[in-house]
């Protein structure tokens, strides 16, 4: 009969293999965990006022003059038919806007709609390539330059702000911010989205960067369960350039 096999003190291929997955089941368990934890805590300590830290911010967005400005919507509003947008804003040297739009249009979806707004009145290309078409009124659509209005826009929005609370800091953009909870009041809701309609307080946060001038760099307005509309800003200031289309 064959004899045992002799012990060599070495480990199998087998033993070798269960090491390793034992050893990344092990890392990926921890990473989890780690994870687990960075997301469920909130940097909530010593969190400066709300009502101050809107006022600073107030104060700020009306001495500005451009913004870039990504709009999204959650959920839908009916008589709102854009579902983002992105554009750069200015009130100088007039108030104008230009960027680009996914929409809905007569039940069909738009993309990467070309659109400036100049004047008033908003011009649009509605697909890739074509001449811009003039649309009309702005307003009657949606323009989004009123969001640098001192008193219509965002500046408003934030001036009218009822229980305030900040929350906890969070990074947006690469900015540290602090988030603010409260009320945002009917009149200043239906003047920023006059299609929204709203007919009450409607529930909105803000996030303001705790440092600096404490520049706004994300709003968000619920008018209504699960819906929400969403402007995150940047490039405060940068100069914008906007060109009335050819006829």
């Amino acid at each position: 009969m064959p004899g045992r096999p002799v012990a060599t003190g070495r480990p199998t291929t087998m033993q070798v293999m269960q090491t390793r997955l034992l050893a990344i089941f092990a890392a990926l368990f921890t990473a989890v965990a780690l994870l687990a934890g960075c997301g469920s805590s909130e940097d909530t300590k010593n969190l400066p006022d709300a009502a101050t830290l809107l006022k600073q911010s107030v104060d700020t967005t009306k001495s500005q003059s451009s913004v870039h400005l990504l709009l999204t919507v959650n959920g839908e509003i009916p008589e709102f038919p854009i579902e983002s947008l992105e554009a750069d804003l200015t009130t100088k040297p007039a108030v104008a806007a230009q960027g680009k739009a996914n929409i809905l249009l007569g039940g069909q979806r738009l993309e990467g709609v070309g659109f400036v707004v100049v004047d008033g009145t908003l011009y649009g290309a509605l697909t890739a390539g074509s001449a811009y078409q003039d649309f009309g009124p702005a307003a009657d659509i949606y323009d989004a330059s009123v969001l640098l209005s001192p008193d219509k826009g965002l500046a408003n929005v934030l001036s009218n702000f009822s229980d305030p609370k900040a929350e906890a800091r969070e990074t947006i953009n690469g900015v540290k911010t602090v988030r603010v909870k409260g009320s945002v009041s009917q009149d200043a809701v239906n003047k920023i989205v006059p299609q929204v309609g709203a007919t009450g307080a409607v529930p909105g946060t803000a996030w303001i960067a705790e440092e600096g001038n404490h520049e706004l760099i994300q709003a968000k307005l619920e008018p209504k369960p699960d819906t929400s509309l969403t402007m995150t800003l940047s490039d405060w200031g940068k100069p914008v350039t906007v060109t009335k289309p050819a006829a």
